[in-house]
Formats: structure tokens, sequence, C-alpha cells
């Protein structure tokens, strides 16, 4: 802990991360950087001939899809699974793990001074990066899939099969 610096409860570090711009963008980028992901995986599925409807949308349920029809590779799966999760953790509980709603589990919510806004603002722009790198793979292999160009490369063998 630095010196003189008290802690924060987890409502007032929420209050700091709220009203911190530079988190807030970051933030968004992740938010826009999964939306073009999940898009990018519904057009690849649908190029496949997998019909996705509005309500299978959801980052699970596509992810499901690609399992489901054996387009991932066994590491593809793990990676997107623990993306989806920290994704879900990231977007949809933040608010109740700071109001103590839900256990400590993927990020901390005890003992933290002004500072940690670092910290998160660094988990933020990782999920992002990981999203956006994860996003221009499937952008590579659709644009070679409509090339009639089937070749994959290294990276692409790592989330999907052949």
């Amino acid at each position: 802990m630095v010196i003189g610096a008290e802690p924060l409860t987890g409502l007032e570090f929420f209050t700091r991360l709220y009203a911190d711009p530079e988190f807030c963008q970051t933030l968004g980028r992740m938010t826009l950087a999964a939306g073009r992901f999940e898009s990018n995986l519904r057009a690849f599925l649908k190029l496949y001939g997998v019909d996705v409807t509005e309500k299978e949308a959801t980052f699970g349920s596509l992810i499901a899809k690609l399992k489901r029809h054996g387009h991932l590779s066994e590491n593809g799966l793990e990676v997107l699974r623990t993306l989806k999760r920290q994704r879900n953790y990231f977007t949809h509980s933040i608010y109740d793990l700071f109001a103590g709603r839900i256990p400590e589990t993927l990020l901390p919510r005890t003992d933290l001074i002004p500072l940690d806004i670092y910290a998160y603002l660094n988990y933020a722009e990782q999920l992002e990066e990981n999203l956006r790198g994860l996003s221009e793979i499937v952008e590579k292999r659709l644009a070679s899939m409509s090339d009639a160009t089937s070749t994959s490369s290294e990276t692409d063998r790592l989330l999907f099969r052949p």
C-alpha cells in the first residue's frame, strides 16, 4: 500500500472508476472490440451455413455453436471461454463486485487505493487488445474464405480447426 493512501470502500472505488475519463474510454473501446468480435463470429458461422438468430447472438451462444459445429480447436475453445468469462465479469458484474454482491474472483475489491485505478485500466486495455487481436484473426479467415483461398495461418489454427 502507498504510504498515506487510505483504502477505499468498494463503492468509493467504483465511483472513482466511473469518474475516470481514461478508464471509461478504455472500457468503451473494450465494449466496441467485443461487439466487433461477436459480429465477426456471426459472419464466420453464416459463411459455414450456420443460422444465428438474434437471440442466439450472445458471446456464449456463439461459442457453443462454434464448438457444436466443430470449428474450434481445443485451444480456441479454452481461449474463447476465458475471454467470455473476463468480458462478462468486467462488463456485467463490476458494480456487483464493488457493492459486495458477488465474491472477489477475477478482480479485487478490498484494500484498493486510488492508484489501483491503473490496475483496472490495464486489465481493460488487455481485454480490449485480446478481443481486437482475435477479431483480426477471424477477419483474416473470413477474407480467405470469401476469396476461396481456404489456407489458414499458424495463428488462425490456434483458434479454429483447419
